[in-house]
């Protein structure tokens, strides 16, 4: 497989003379777009299963397909679990209990294409390294039968489903995991596993299922360089067989998620929005993605909670990928096919207001109050875990006392030029108000789960809409309601703004592209008051001298005008530097072991382990879950100079610099980066970085960047206390 792996990357990197279209590059392969397929299906369904589903199980809040991880490692409630239920045995031997005996695929495909999901990813392998499918190299690598042909079930679950998938309008696609957490030959030496493992079992995956979707992850651990995903990327676009409908995610190589690949991927953060860029959100049910037993029915979200969240990630531009996770014995626990079917029936009835949509100017209409909600990561569980609320009803039908909430999310079908309103709660009036809408005279409105055209009327600014009355012999699914707006909704392409500074400057450089859509005669108008532009504001940036906040519109004759973009426009304060006395080289670090929830929770803990670091990453924890970090000395800028500095983590983190911070990366939420400026004088400046780890992956990184732009590592000689 390694010449074979060779003759591949030398195929890649000299197609450019058989003029072939993606080059081995992010430049390149970032410009593929996404097949229409995927943007239009806007719902489908992760299934994580797999020899983790033998034990089932995690405390609450914890990823229970990571077992093994904890078992292996320092999870004293997963070995205790372990201790009761299986004695000795290893969690390799379990694979003999995987028996998947009631798996019928049929039966899963059915259900799949009733809960209107258009896609489905299996997991084909997770970071324990067992195959759902019949793979030598697994067996090779680890010494074992570690497959699903050869161990426990004897089958191929993975064909199977496949099969069963195809045979319905469901598209069929595989979770894939790069790395695996005990593999002898990962351990050892990675490029050998990248070589004669991982790109074998890929390339086999791809050539025999071929899939509509590939969705990687396990990437964290290594850089994009060491997997060889450009040069996969670039086969997979330019000669696999699944060239032309394959979709894939942004999981290649540490660094890359939010920033390259496929479409971008959250999981358990629904307050991530891309708006200028494909994405899906994932979650279960539950905490967990994998099945877990310790969860009990009211630790899954209701089925008015997960159809909202299906409308939040489609009115925004994305999609909504649900995860079930079925036991050993291959049967998909009742409570989540309920939830399924239930969607389903919604879906049956209002899908052409998710189907086929992109994002309008307007996503979403707010009530009044505040805003500011701060999004806890449900997967995460504390002390109020059977009260906390569910964050969806939170925002849309039970606020907490002064919160707006979500009243109206718009979705848009630029092929019937239709505009959909879908509300969660059924006015008592029953005048439904739209704000900021001028209809023309005569235009139809209707209602979805109800036939007949409905009565509206122009008050001014608003349209009021007269509702039926609440019938629920007639309006049976009440998770949310949805009206249609025919031949409306048409907008302009928002303007993009481009915001620079040239070394030593303090004022930034602002270029505006107008975005200009074929056939139309696209105008720019600017405000930095605050107030929102109009047709009359100003076509040109007026002169400023201090930070403000630039909004920009774009109008069109014929069409509603487009969103407003509103920037951060900065003028920077010099940091002076300090003097640190007799530097020396390295950061004191602190490591700490606790159950935390944000970075805050750090403080007053005393520390279990101490000492000096060059380096700012998550090796110096002293376990792999439950744990944090503190960094902090002085960091020293060899010139006056504008510096962004990018912080990446999974779970929170925090940078201050010179008593000031400059991100707030905190939480429990995946692996993505966050950014933050600052004016830095030459010489030494504070800084500190504190780092938490929940459960599940775990990434820290920083980065700096000068006006220049080029982003780069802190160099180790940076770095004093």
């Amino acid at each position: 497989m390694r010449v074979f792996l060779l003759l591949v990357i030398l195929l890649v990197n000299t197609m450019h003379i058989d003029a072939q279209t993606y080059q081995p590059s992010w430049e390149s392969l970032d410009a593929r777009p996404t097949p229409q397929w995927w943007k239009d299906a806007k719902f489908g369904i992760f299934i994580h299963w797999g020899v983790y589903a033998v034990p089932g199980w995690s405390s609450k809040g914890n990823y229970a397909e990571w077992y093994q991880q904890g078992l292996q490692t320092t999870d004293s409630a997963r070995k205790r679990f372990h201790r009761q239920k299986f004695g000795d045995r290893t969690y390799y031997q379990l694979a003999e209990d995987f028996k998947a005996e009631l798996y019928n695929p049929d039966e899963w495909a059915k259900l799949f294409e009733k809960s209107g999901a258009k896609y489905i990813v299996l997991t084909s392998k997770h970071h324990d390294g067992f195959t759902l499918w019949p793979n030598k190299n697994a067996n090779q690598t680890w010494g074992f039968p570690w497959n699903a042909a050869d161990v426990g079930p004897r089958r191929d679950l993975l064909g199977d489903l496949f099969k069963a998938v195809r045979k319905t309008s469901v598209r069929a696609g595989m979770y894939y995991s790069l790395y695996e957490w005990f593999n002898p030959l990962w351990l050892n030496n990675k490029p050998a596993y990248v070589q004669d493992h991982m790109w074998p079992q890929m390339m086999e995956l791809i050539n025999t299922y071929q899939p509509d979707v590939f969705w990687t992850d396990g990437e964290w651990d290594a850089p994009a360089e060491l997997w060889k995903s450009k040069e996969f990327l670039t086969w997979l676009f330019n000669e696999s067989p699944v060239k032309e409908k394959i979709v894939v995610n942004d999981r290649w190589g540490s660094g890359i998620r939010f920033k390259h690949g496929g479409f971008f991927t959250p999981e358990y953060q629904p307050d991530l929005d891309f708006e200028n860029h494909d994405w899906e959100e994932s979650r279960g049910m539950g905490y967990s993605y994998g099945y877990n037993r310790e969860e009990d029915a009211w630790d899954y979200n209701s089925t008015q909670s997960l159809v909202i969240a299906l409308i939040d990630k489609v009115s925004r531009g994305g999609n909504f990928l649900l995860d079930i996770g079925p036991d050993e014995h291959g049967k998909i626990p009742p409570i989540m096919q309920e939830r399924l079917l239930q969607i389903g029936d919604w879906l049956s009835i209002h899908g052409e207001a998710i189907y086929n949509t992109v994002r309008w100017k307007t996503p979403v209409q707010w009530s009044e109050g505040r805003r500011d909600y701060k999004f806890k990561n449900t997967h995460s569980v504390t002390e109020d875990w059977k009260t906390g609320g569910d964050v969806m009803l939170k925002l849309t039908i039970d606020p907490d006392p002064g919160y707006a909430v979500k009243e109206i999310f718009y979705t848009y079908n630029p092929a019937t030029n239709s505009l959909y309103a879908i509300f969660p709660r059924y006015p008592d009036n029953r005048k439904l108000v739209l704000k900021d809408m001028q209809l023309p005279a005569g235009t139809k409105i209707s209602f979805l789960s109800h036939p007949g055209e409905l009565k509206w009327k122009q008050d001014e600014n608003n349209i009021t809409i007269e509702l039926p009355e609440y019938n629920p012999n007639k309006i049976k699914l009440n998770y949310a309601y949805a009206i249609k707006i025919e031949n409306y909704g048409r907008f302009a392409a928002k303007p993009v703004i481009k915001v620079s500074y040239r070394p030593g400057s303090l004022v930034p450089d602002i270029n505006v592209v107008a975005n200009n859509q074929p056939g139309m005669n696209t105008f720019t108008r600017f405000t930095i008051d605050g107030s929102e532009p109009t047709e009359n504001s100003p076509d040109k940036i007026p002169a400023f001298k201090q930070s403000f906040v630039l909004k920009a519109k774009n109008f069109a004759n014929g069409i509603l005008p487009s969103g407003t973009v509103a920037e951060n426009i900065n003028v920077y304060l010099w940091k002076s530097a300090v003097k640190p006395g007799k530097a020396q080289n390295g950061l004191k670090y602190e490591a700490f072991e606790l159950k935390p929830v944000s970075v805050k929770d750090i403080e007053g803990q005393t520390a279990v382990k101490s000492g000096y670091t060059n380096k700012v990453d998550p090796s110096l924890l002293t376990r792999k879950e439950n744990a944090g970090l503190s960094f902090e000395g002085y960091i020293r800028v060899e010139k006056d100079d504008i510096y962004t500095f990018y912080l990446a983590s999974d779970d929170g983190s925090r940078l201050t610099i010179d008593g000031e911070e400059i991100i707030d990366h905190d939480g429990l939420h995946g692996a993505d980066e966050k950014q933050g400026t600052v004016a830095l004088k030459k010489g030494y400046h504070k800084i500190k970085i504190e780092y938490i780890q929940a459960s599940g992956g775990l990434a820290l990184r920083l980065q700096i960047a000068g006006a220049d732009g080029q982003k780069k590592s802190i160099a180790p000689e940076q770095l004093y206390h």
